[in-house]
């Protein structure tokens, strides 16, 4: 009796013990804190969320602008923010900055002629603003001696309104006419060359009678090839002048012939005058 007394104790303290255990002390590393709402140590059991937020590493919460309301985040509301987005990126707007230099060129005209007649050659070259170079075929100082256009039955000889030949002697048994003249000793010719625009001027007049022809003069007539054929007579029985236009790089060559009548009413003996051939920049 005594010995089932005993076992009957026994029994009862480890009831008691399980359900203290069951009750008081739980195992934090089974069970943990407690559910949301619950105490520290939850004792309904229910810890299915105690691991929710185990690797939480922060919360970052964005809020868009809503487009029904785009001023509700704005403070300056005048600011345009999409016109001074400066982010340096390849799709980024170009930066420049721009110095401008003023540039002048100033080019000096060239001007030169070249005329040959009488197995002799001039030049006259004008380099640049107001220069000039005139000169004369006469006693040029390079050579010593010069040449001259010369009026002369022996050399030129005579020709007709046509300017055929008709002749040349001493004593060439042509009698003088309206129609008769005589030949210039040679063809002039001229070449003209320009960085500029430019005229190209012949100009004389009526010789002046020397001598026993004094008081007297003589009309010259010139006809002019400049490649296109043989043109009309210019006549030279006052001041006159021959002009042609040229464009700048252009050059212009030139061939003149030259006579003087030779009637009764031109009076035997010398005239004296002369041609001058000229370019000018226009």
């Amino acid at each position: 009796m005594k010995k089932m007394l005993v076992l009957a104790l026994a029994l009862v303290f480890m009831l008691s013990g399980a359900v203290m255990a069951q009750t008081g002390v739980l195992d934090p590393y089974e069970y943990g804190p407690g559910a949301e709402g619950g105490s520290e140590w939850d004792t309904d059991g229910d810890y299915e969320l105690y691991t929710n937020h185990e690797n939480d590493d922060g919360v970052v919460f964005v809020n868009d602008v809503d487009p029904e309301n785009p001023g509700a985040y704005t403070n300056l509301e005048e600011f345009n923010r999409d016109a001074y987005d400066d982010v340096n990126t390849a799709n980024s707007k170009t930066q420049e900055v721009q110095i401008t230099v003023p540039v002048e060129a100033y080019i000096p005209c060239y001007l030169e002629m070249k005329l040959t007649a009488n197995q002799g050659t001039t030049s006259a070259i004008s380099y640049g603003p107001d220069a000039s170079a005139h000169g004369t075929t006469v006693n040029p100082p390079d050579n010593g001696y010069g040449y001259q256009m010369t009026f002369d039955n022996e050399i030129g000889g005579y020709l007709d309104e046509n300017w055929e030949s008709l002749g040349h002697g001493s004593n060439v048994e042509i009698d003088p006419g309206q129609d008769i003249f005589i030949g210039a000793c040679d063809i002039f010719a001229v070449e003209v060359i320009s960085n500029d625009d430019y005229r190209y001027e012949v100009e004389s007049q009526a010789l002046t009678g020397e001598d026993n022809a004094s008081g007297n003069t003589l009309p010259i007539y010139m006809r002019s090839n400049l490649g296109g054929g043989w043109t009309g007579d210019t006549i030279f029985n006052q001041t006159n002048t021959f002009t042609r236009n040229r464009n700048a790089g252009q050059t212009l060559t030139a061939l003149h012939n030259f006579k003087v009548p030779f009637s009764m009413n031109t009076v035997h003996g010398e005239y004296t005058g002369e041609v001058i051939f000229r370019a000018v920049t226009i």
